[in-house]
């Protein structure tokens, strides 16, 4: 045993066993893909961008518990285009007949999307309808009740009834002859998400009456998967019923077109995109190293070589993802194209490295024994040290990275131990079944001249390479940092695009920042709610705020309503005589008073009325379920929230300072909104980031010091990979390429990857003692484990979510830069320190036994 960090005859017991066992080690491959296909199907996808960032963070946590109390994520929202020209009366009829089918559904708890009768429903609260105007707007009410203003309000009423008025807006006039409604039901919202009531058909329609809007809840939540598959079907099939339905009623014409959006649908294209990149970034990456593998060895049994161990390495990588973890999101669901792009590595060098033995006469069991007696030694030393940069995941508080860093750093070691194993068996059951030894080749794709040029000319190359370096160097200073986590999901994802198109339609806003108010009851809430309101309402002025929405807008507070009774009591009004005038004025105007009975018994009690109106008098009243949208319970209390929204294109990667100082001098509110936690793991991201770097090169520094016996050859393998990053820092820079929540992490990985390639040719200058042939054949096995890396990470590239293509992106460069400096930097630095191998022999003569 050697005194390295690894035992150096573990890689030789490991391809002596895959040469003696052929045959077992080829059947429980196979066992090994048979059984991840079992359980890889029983992993579910989790689509919740939010499970990507730390879950220990207070401020992270704030804002998912006020999405969960408030926001719309459980709302499946159902958009009906009005066709063009349309008649309204045909729409809602076909709205009416999908609300109809959607009901008697079993999956869906709700529907919501007109007030069946907007006078019925509001019935309850005309009683009180004078508590819903301000203070200020009582004397135009009192000028509207004396003998004049009534005859002027009867002759109104009767202009109206004559002109072609619909016959909701009709009844109205009948129920409500003073017009005290309109006050009140201009401050409907509907589901909880800000949709006002068209007043003349009762249903949600956008301004321009394009879109009606219908807000549906399923009995499950928007995170099962499977329900929302379940839902998506039985949408399709409902539409078209409704349809059949609507043309048994007489309607001709095109039906209208019905989408759907909202949390139930995003989470299911989420999960749809997601497998889909999983899919393709497993085939693309696949395909493009196996087509690579065989343009660099010519030779179609070549690609037997590197499928089966991918493979089965990436079954193996399944069956621990079902075990330890039973789920994939959008960030490891890359693990796939990152196994093939760092694990066709380990293959390359060590099928080379039997090409280089074979083709200078060696037999084929000492090839073999080659592969772990020299080349093994290096791979399982890249391996490890690439699974331990992936593991420093760990330490960051993103759960998603941390999780991809365990996965991937378990699938490459799994994957090395595959590769040991599978690739001498298939060279040892191929010799058998081709007989005689074929000629073998390696592409160089001109590597090995790169690499003599370099050692030929090591002034120059020293002289380009620090010069480029500065360059790329002063080009960081340029990098951009973009750090809204909106912009981590996908643009390909249809629910959220026609979700935007509904909130610009119908003026939603589910996403702005919320002041949310705890207390024990119902009532401290919003009294804590009230007594913050002043204070935020002084923050609107156009550069902190555009404006604030409370529970205020939705009912008077307790004081203006007791204002509102104090004049009403002061102006001694006599309602039955008012009564009494309005049915001679009504009378006057032609109408009979009759017709109006019901209304004018409302306004006699709207104005006798002697008590404030509060949040649980609307139980039962057309606002009971807009409450919900400023005011829940849960299991601590209740929770009011107060929405504040920023001036156009301000404020979207910070809350505005002054709001995030009052908010947190008052310990009973909590500032949540998205732009709060971008500035929040903008905060963290790069201490996450520099912990997870720190770690890596630690641990592989000291592996390599181990293993390579001297702190200077440890340094030394590291130069490529230092100088590397920072050119690719700096040509991500020039290209544009933005630094995200995602791809800052790349520099922890690009340790793990171009750390192998500086670890090989030191491996074998130390073999060689520096021989520029033996440096050469090895520079094409970088060049090609380089291009084949490229190819895995370049799979990235076509992922729908842009966090992850700035991944691949980033990536790429790392691997070319650091490939290229192992192979010109490197070597021209251990011929200007006159390095040589003094403890190689020893170590392998000690690991011949």
């Amino acid at each position: 045993m050697s005194r390295g960090f690894l035992p150096r005859r573990l890689p030789v017991q490991l391809v002596r066993v895959g040469r003696r066992f052929p045959r077992l080690i080829l059947a429980g491959s196979i066992l090994a893909c048979v059984i991840a296909a079992v359980l890889g199907s029983r992993v579910q996808v989790e689509t919740d961008i939010l499970s990507l960032v730390p879950e220990n963070n207070q401020i992270v946590q704030d804002f998912k518990t006020t999405v969960e109390r408030f926001g719309s994520v459980d709302t499946l929202l159902v958009v009906v285009r009005v066709p063009a020209e349309a008649d309204m009366d045909g729409v809602v009829a076909f709205a009416d007949q999908f609300a109809n089918t959607l009901r008697d559904w079993d999956l869906v708890q709700w529907v919501e999307y007109r007030l069946e009768d907007p006078l019925d429903a509001a019935l309850p609260l005309l009683d009180r309808a004078t508590l819903f105007h301000e203070p200020e707007e009582i004397d135009a009410l009192l000028e509207r009740l004396t003998p004049e203003g009534l005859a002027n309000q009867a002759q109104s009423i009767r202009g109206q009834l004559m002109a072609p008025q619909s016959v909701a807006t009709k009844d109205l006039l009948r129920r409500d002859p003073i017009g005290l409604l309109p006050r009140l039901l201009d401050r409907v919202r509907v589901g909880g998400v800000g949709v006002r009531v068209d007043p003349e058909t009762g249903c949600l329609l956008d301004e321009a009456k394009l879109r009606l809007l219908m807000l549906v809840k399923p009995i499950a939540p928007a995170q099962d998967i499977q329900f929302n598959k379940m839902l998506a079907d039985g949408l399709s099939d409902r539409v078209s019923e409704a349809t059949d339905e609507w043309r048994k009623l007489g309607w001709d014409g095109a039906a209208p077109r019905v989408e759907f959006t909202g949390g139930y649908i995003i989470a299911l294209n989420d999960s749809q995109l997601i497998v889909s990149d999983l899919v393709v970034g497993l085939v693309s990456s696949l395909v493009g190293v196996m087509l690579l593998f065989l343009l660099a060895f010519r030779r179609r049994a070549t690609l037997l070589f590197a499928f089966l161990p991918l493979v089965t390495g990436l079954g193996l990588t399944f069956i621990f993802i079902a075990v330890a973890f039973g789920r994939l999101n959008s960030l490891t669901s890359a693990f796939a194209g990152l196994l093939i792009g760092l694990g066709i590595d380990f293959i390359i060098v060590l099928y080379g490295r039997y090409v280089e033995e074979r083709e200078s006469g060696t037999t084929h069991e000492d090839a073999i024994d080659a592969l772990g007696r020299h080349t093994g030694v290096g791979v399982l030393l890249g391996a490890v040290t690439t699974g331990a940069t992936f593991y420093s995941f760990v330490v960051t508080d993103f759960r998603g990275l941390s999780e991809l860093g365990v996965l991937t750093g378990t699938g490459i070691l799994l994957l090395v131990a595959t590769v040991f194993l599978l690739l001498p068996a298939m060279l040892t059951l191929l010799k058998k079944r081709y007989g005689k030894h074929r000629k073998l080749y390696l592409h160089s794709f001109g590597s090995d001249l790169v690499c003599r040029f370099a050692m030929q000319r090591p002034k120059a190359t020293l002289v380009a390479t620090g010069l480029a370096t500065l360059a790329f160097g002063a080009a960081i200073t340029q990098l951009e940092f973009d750090d809204d986590i909106r912009n981590m999901r996908s643009a390909d994802n249809r629910g959220i695009i026609l979700q935007q198109e509904v909130m610009d339609a119908f003026g939603l806003r589910f996403s702005p920042m919320t002041v949310r108010v705890d207390g024990k009851n119902q009532d401290e809430a919003i009294t804590f709610a009230r007594a913050i309101l002043p204070e935020l309402e002084s923050l609107v002025d156009g550069e902190n705020l555009a404006s604030v929405d409370t529970i205020a807008g939705l009912m008077p507070d307790l004081q203006s309503q007791r204002i509102v009774i104090d004049k009403l009591a002061e102006a001694q009004l006599v309602p039955n005589q008012i009564a009494d005038e309005l049915r001679v004025a009504l009378r006057s105007a032609g109408l009979n008073p009759a017709g109006f009975e019901q209304g004018i018994e409302h306004l006699i009690h709207a104005l006798e009325v002697r008590e404030p109106l509060r949040i649980s008098d609307l139980q039962g009243t057309v606002l009971e379920r807009v409450v919900d949208r400023y005011l829940v319970r849960h299991e601590d209390g209740f929770s009011a929230a107060i929405y504040c929204y920023p001036p156009a294109g301000k404020w979207r990667r910070d809350a505005p300072p002054e709001l995030a100082q009052l908010v947190s001098g008052r310990p009973e509110a909590i500032l949540a909104g998205p732009n709060v936690v971008s500035a929040e793991l903008r905060r963290i991201v790069w201490g996450d980031a520099a912990k997870a770097a720190v770690l890596g090169l630690v641990l592989v520094f000291l592996m390599l010091w181990a293993d390579l016996g001297t702190p200077l050859r440890s340094l030394l393998s590291l130069v490529p990979l230092v100088v590397g990053m920072v050119w690719m820092l700096g040509a991500m820079a020039l290209l544009g390429i933005q630094v995200n929540l995602m791809n800052i992490f790349v520099l922890t990985m690009i340790i793990g990857i171009g750390v192998d390639y500086g670890v090989h040719l030191l491996h074998r200058w130390m073999e060689s003692d520096g021989d520029v042939a033996a440096l050469s054949e090895t520079a094409k096995a970088i060049a090609v484990a380089a291009m084949t890396t490229m190819v895995g990470f370049g799979s990235l590239v076509l992922s729908h979510y842009p966090g992850l293509r700035s991944v691949g992106a980033a990536a790429i460069l790392g691997a070319i830069f650091t490939a290229l400096l192992s192979i010109t930097l490197l070597p021209v630095l251990l011929m200007k320190l006159g390095m040589s191998n003094n403890r190689r022999g020893r170590d392998d003569r000690q690991a011949q036994h």
